[in-house]
């Protein structure tokens, strides 16, 4: 990695037009269907259901039961009936999902309790069963993470609240909204993770939460608000990391051997309100914007409700759309059509217009290096290009693996800036898929 005085310097249009707006709750829909794996992702892992078709649920009530560290528990968000467990294709991956019809009355599990941790492990004990998961993108349990707690002191804890992706408000609105939430979630790590000092990052574009939250925790020394540019992408790991902290995560090594952990804001709130309520993850805020939407807006909606539903209580389409992702223009990940469904993962719903999703053919690279000297981490997309390019699949693999290209975040800084318009986001996308199946059939071959 090449070190900056900051390791993030793309200027982006915010588009933040809802960050003035609180969030509301969206209507009962009459059905959800929900996804056992809390993204949609080629290396996501799903979670085994334990209903039947034809069950009662409630609110709150598990319904799937992870299988592995990279899976969450799964809870029914609204109560009704179970009428499938059926196949269900997500971006670029397939896997099941648990189809319940809306009976309307949003009826809690009445086994539902406070949770009352005695100690670190039945602290996390507690946190894997709110299935809670990173919101901000990765959608990694938290319990998995915290856990990290286990085999080491984490000294700090940096809280992101950086939301550098344009559109999107949903942590800004979280900050504003709960911050009585973040307080208690950081009284919870105090307490069973033992850590003394806590960092919340929030860029200087969202001015309104830098100041509630500063005089919130004015009184407490462990707590420090930082305010963070407003550039792209401040709220990736290694970025976030070294422009709040100075350190650095190298390759492979993992963020608790520093002493530090990475929380999302959002994650930290849902993971309070657990132990608040006892209700488990069951919705969370995401944003809905962009030219094809009506009327934009921070919507809290039920895990698994369709966008068709969540685009109808923003007043419908005034256009008709060309693009829909799930998270901001930068990395969002492009849905099929408007019957997708929200997963864990979900913080924003972005429509563009027709015209808006255009893409501009590209031409033949002009080697100006804009995309090397954008990147936060010093890599070479052109490299990976070329590696693409080879039509032996062990040569492919060397040069993939020589240019690290499992290093990449998948940020698109590389494709915006490029004057020949060239895919090389995808491409990068392209490439760690095609090295993780590689490295899998070829486990002698070099990691």
């Amino acid at each position: 990695m090449s070190l900056k005085k900051s390791i993030s310097s793309l200027k982006l249009p915010h588009y933040k037009s809802t960050a003035g707006m609180a969030a509301v709750r969206m209507p009962i829909p009459k059905e959800v269907l929900i996804p056992l794996s809390p993204m949609n992702a080629h290396h996501a892992t799903m979670s085994e259901p334990i209903v039947q078709v034809g069950d009662h649920v409630t609110v709150g009530q598990m319904i799937a039961r992870e299988k592995d560290r990279g899976a969450s528990h799964i809870h029914a968000s609204v109560s009704g009936t179970v009428t499938g467990i059926e196949p269900y294709a997500m971006g670029n991956a397939s896997g099941t999902a648990i189809r319940i019809e809306s009976d309307g009355k949003m009826e809690k599990c009445p086994d539902l309790k406070i949770p009352q941790p005695a100690n670190l492990d039945e602290f996390l004990q507690c946190v894997r069963d709110s299935g809670v998961v990173g919101l901000g993108g990765a959608a990694y349990p938290v319990w998995a993470k915290l856990s990290a707690a286990q085999k080491g002191h984490i000294s700090t804890v940096l809280i992101n609240g950086a939301e550098c992706e344009p559109f999107i408000t949903a942590d800004h609105r979280v900050m504003l909204e709960h911050g009585d939430l973040i307080q208690k979630g950081i009284e919870l790590l105090k307490q069973f993770l033992g850590s003394e000092e806590f960092i919340i990052g929030i860029e200087e574009n969202k001015p309104d939460a830098i100041a509630q939250l500063t005089e919130r925790f004015k009184d407490d020394p462990a707590v420090k608000i930082m305010p963070l540019s407003s550039v792209y992408p401040q709220g990736a790991k290694q970025v976030l990391l070294y422009n709040a902290t100075g350190k650095v995560v190298e390759k492979g090594q993992r963020l608790a051997s520093l002493g530090v952990i990475i929380i999302n804001v959002s994650s930290l709130v849902k993971m309070a309100e657990y132990f608040v309520t006892g209700m488990p993850m069951v919705e969370r805020i995401i944003t809905v914007d962009g030219s094809a939407v009506k009327e934009p807006k921070n919507l809290i909606v039920p895990i698994g409700v369709s966008v068709r539903d969540v685009v109808e209580a923003c007043g419908g389409l005034k256009e008709e759309p060309g693009k829909i992702l799930f998270g901001g223009a930068m990395m969002g990940k492009p849905q099929e059509s408007l019957d997708a469904h929200i997963m864990k993962a979900t913080n924003a719903v972005v429509i563009m217009n027709r015209k808006e999703a255009l893409k501009t053919e590209p031409s033949p690279c002009i080697h100006c290096g804009r995309c090397v000297a954008v990147c936060p981490l010093g890599l070479n997309p052109t490299a990976f290009a070329r590696a693409m390019e080879l039509e032996d699949p062990a040569a492919k693999a060397a040069l993939l693996q020589k240019e690290q290209v499992k290093v990449c975040m998948q940020c698109g800084c590389c494709s915006y800036v490029c004057p020949a318009h060239r895919p090389l986001a995808e491409n990068n996308n392209a490439g760690i898929g095609f090295l993780r199946k590689w490295e899998k059939e070829h486990p002698e071959g070099g990691k």
